[in-house]
């Protein structure tokens, strides 16, 4: 007696293969590195990081790059810089499929580019070359205009310090720097921040950083910035700065100009007891510019005028 397990029937044929489907292609490899120093105008960009929805530096040379046809990584910037913050020597680096000589990236990229971003050098690196990690230092400056009425050729660029922002004890007040500020308390506090010291007093509530030891090497308070005597710049060197930082050394900078804080202040301020809100306030974006970082491992310098 038989099962359906057993049932007898016609011996099955060969199978039949079905269509091979074709491997896929495994993209070309990133070989080269391209290292690029940048300068914008940060006034129309909301920072340098890439954010969705938003313009930023990162994705505009992105886009650039992309409408040559390579292949490439993420650009890798050195310096996050807010919204509204220019630079003359950032620094950015990526990997690409196929090698170009410098002059074929910058007129290849500046011709792709807005006029508020400009690609100032380019040279070879290693593939995944990231100058987060090979800055040594960075140079900023911050620009301030002081007057009765605003300037418009420099409203992008400097912060506008009104007779409402001044010293108390000038009369008349002469539109000059001296004028609306005292300098030379200003470079007493500043001679105070030099140094290694803990600037947790310095930073943005929202960085969230444990390490807040920092090394200031230059902090210039120098008036008479691009021969005009209402403009006063703050030059800031040092070896690395937490979010705001800046900004907020020059608020409490300007601060002690106004006499609403004393020079000997700072040295409370660098106590790693003190908080951000024994600082001064922090100064406006527009006025602040990333002018030069220092590299370590490939070359000595990089500047947006080498």
């Amino acid at each position: 007696m038989s099962s359906e397990h057993d049932a007898t029937g016609p011996e099955p044929g060969p199978v039949e293969p079905g269509p091979v489907e074709p491997a896929p292609l495994e993209p070309a490899p990133l070989e080269h590195g391209v290292r690029l120093v940048v300068g914008y105008d940060g006034t129309d960009f909301a920072g340098w990081q890439a954010q969705p929805g938003q313009r930023t530096v990162q994705e505009t040379i992105e886009a650039a790059i992309d409408a040559m046809g390579l292949a490439r990584s993420r650009l890798r910037g050195c310096s996050r810089t807010d919204s509204g913050v220019h630079a003359e020597g950032q620094v950015a680096a990526f990997a690409v499929d196929r090698a170009l000589p410098e002059r074929g990236w910058t007129i290849g990229l500046n011709g792709l580019l807005p006029d508020d971003v400009v690609i100032h050098a380019a040279t070879p690196c290693a593939p995944r070359y990231d100058p987060r990690f090979d800055a040594t230092r960075k140079l900023y400056r911050y620009l301030i205009r002081v007057g009765p009425t605003r300037d418009p050729l420099t409203r992008r660029a400097a912060w506008q310090l009104g007779p409402r922002f001044a010293r108390r004890d000038v009369r008349p007040r002469p539109s000059t720097v001296a004028g609306y500020l005292d300098v030379s308390a200003m470079r007493d506090a500043a001679q105070r921040l030099l140094g290694t010291h803990d600037f947790k007093a310095f930073k943005a509530v929202a960085d969230g950083r444990e390490n807040t030891v920092r090394t200031i090497f230059e902090l210039r308070v120098e008036p008479g910035y691009g021969g005009r005597d209402d403009v006063l710049a703050i030059e800031i060197e040092g070896n690395a700065f937490m979010k705001n930082m800046v900004r907020i050394l020059v608020g409490t900078l300007v601060e002690v100009g106004r006499h609403r804080v004393a020079p000997a202040e700072m040295d409370a301020l660098l106590d790693p007891s003190a908080h951000r809100t024994h600082a001064g306030p922090t100064a406006p974006a527009h006025g602040l510019c990333l002018v030069r970082i220092w590299l370590g491992r490939t070359v000595a310098t990089a500047s947006g005028h080498s």
